[in-house]
């Protein structure tokens, strides 16, 4: 992820949790947060990574190296 110098830490770990194909929900027990927080840092991630609307963030993500 060093290609997105602008995500933060914990946007990084969530990238990361993403990457391993796991859901919201999982997401959010992991990290000990809501369901609705996960869904928030979601969505500044694809505003920093400029997708478009009709890019998934869950594919993005698995295409990088």
């Amino acid at each position: 992820m060093n290609k997105y110098p602008k995500l933060s830490k914990t946007e990084r770990e969530i990238c990361s949790l993403i990457r391993l194909n796991l859901s919201t929900k999982e997401i959010a027990t992991i990290r000990n947060t809501s369901v609705n927080a996960v869904k928030m840092n979601r969505s500044r991630i694809r505003k920093k990574l400029s997708l478009e609307k009709h890019q998934e963030l869950d594919g993005f993500i698995a295409k990088i190296n």
